[in-house]
């Protein structure tokens, strides 16, 4: 027998067993109508925004000092987002903390 054969016999013994109990064949034909539908009356009231990129300042590891990995920590308490790459985002830039005491 081909797949398509079988797939086909298996769907209609499943559905000649479902349609015995007409309630819940319903309830599992409209639930994931339901919820499709309640997925694009949401997207309809809240259309996508256009939002800039976001580059957030570098923090430093526990492994680069107990100093500047606090200093990260305090300084960028509320995670700034810059529109523009901030420094040491280059390719090959390990850090920038030199300068933070």
């Amino acid at each position: 027998m081909a797949v398509g054969t079988q797939l086909g016999l298996l769907l209609w013994k499943n559905f000649t067993y479902r349609r015995r109990q007409r309630i819940q064949l319903a309830i599992e034909l409209l639930w994931p109508l339901f919820l499709f539908f309640i997925l694009i009356s949401v997207r309809q009231s809240h259309p996508p925004f256009k939002q800039h990129e976001c580059h957030f300042p570098n923090k430093a590891l526990p492994s680069a000092g107990t100093l500047p990995w606090l200093q990260g920590i305090v300084c960028n308490m509320n995670n700034p987002c810059f529109r523009h790459p901030t420094p040491g985002e280059a390719p090959s830039v390990v850090g920038n903390f030199d300068g933070s005491m």
